[in-house]
């Protein structure tokens, strides 16, 4: 399987750092966070605000040796990536950071910067940026949700009780924006209605970690121990028991099934009480990590490597180069 990216773009890109997500920003755009390598030891000695990350934008439909670029970014702690697209004529992508004021830095879509604040002085500690129906949201710590309305603005959707004891939602989904859930904590379960969100009742306390809700008309949730829950409302089954000691990064709707990926492994529901692995000509898929899916592209990056599928065929798209 031939590498789309070479040698020396690699090497100016992306030698001396890890990749620790990915996402879509259009069909042929893949956006990318990465942080230089430390050892434990230097890390220990520094912020994690120290850390270098880098926001790569790797362009599939342009040719060799001009399809990939980076900008270099300071003071993003614990960063997240994410993608923009409404209400703009172009989509972006950018890059959060978990501190006091959730600096955001947009780039693409005819815009670089400038820096942007999901809630200054406030302390939003985003765990995850995703985008629901075009409009990007920050699921924050102290359960609290932001939704970008437009260049520097962002709006906090209220009546999420803060509950001593519950650190904050890990991830959010929706159908529309009348019908959406959140999730995190032990067994902390959140819907809105259109009107007001609503504490669900959900029959485990595990730590939740990922919501879908998926085109078939469910809604699947991932707990602690990689096990997966499907329901909707208060009505929930366990259709698979995980036994993994970490949870999974990105549960996703793709070519109609449910992928799973996490730090080790990537998987596909077979609809019953099992998780497969992913084969293609009757070999594993050499892929885990982190996932996304956009405009019929499947996209997963662990740090060294990203692989692409588009329902019928993988793509290796960024591999190292150690000759």
């Amino acid at each position: 399987m031939a590498i789309f990216l070479d040698a020396k773009r690699w090497r100016e890109v992306f030698e001396g750092f890890n990749i620790v997500d990915v996402a879509i920003r259009e069909r042929n755009i893949l956006q990318f966070c990465s942080r230089e390598k430390v050892s434990n030891e230097e890390l220990s000695l520094i912020w994690d605000h120290d850390r270098p990350t880098r926001i790569v934008s790797l362009f599939l439909d342009r040719p060799s040796g001009n399809n990939c670029g980076y900008q270099e970014l300071t003071g993003m702690a614990n960063p997240v990536l994410g993608v923009s697209r409404s209400p703009f004529p172009c989509p972006s992508g950018m890059v959060s950071a978990k501190n006091m004021d959730g600096d955001t830095w947009p780039v693409g879509g005819g815009h670089n910067g400038p820096m942007e604040h999901i809630a200054k002085g406030q302390k939003p500690f985003p765990e995850r940026l995703k985008c629901i129906n075009g409009y990007t949201y920050a699921v924050c710590a102290n359960r609290k949700i932001y939704k970008r309305e437009n260049r520097g603005k962002w709006v906090l959707i209220t009546d999420i009780p803060e509950i001593k004891g519950y650190s904050g939602f890990l991830d959010m989904d929706a159908f529309s924006e009348n019908d959406m859930y959140a999730v995190g904590g032990c067994g902390d379960m959140w819907r809105f209605d259109g009107t007001k969100w609503k504490e669900q009742v959900f029959p485990t306390n595990e730590q939740l970690g990922t919501v879908t809700c998926a085109p078939d008309g469910n809604v699947y949730v991932s707990s602690e121990g990689g096990s997966l829950w499907v329901g909707k409302g208060d009505s929930w089954k366990r259709v698979y028991q995980g036994g993994s000691s970490i949870l999974w990064n990105d549960v996703l709707w793709f070519d109609g099934k449910l992928w799973l990926a996490s730090d080790y492994q990537l998987r596909v529901w077979d609809g019953g009480n099992e998780l497969k692995t992913v084969e293609e000509n009757g070999k594993p898929v050499p892929a885990y990590g982190h996932m996304d899916v956009h405009d019929g592209l499947l996209a997963i990056a662990s740090p060294e490597f990203v692989m692409t599928f588009d329902g019928k065929q993988w793509c290796s798209i960024v591999a190292p180069y150690l000759d």
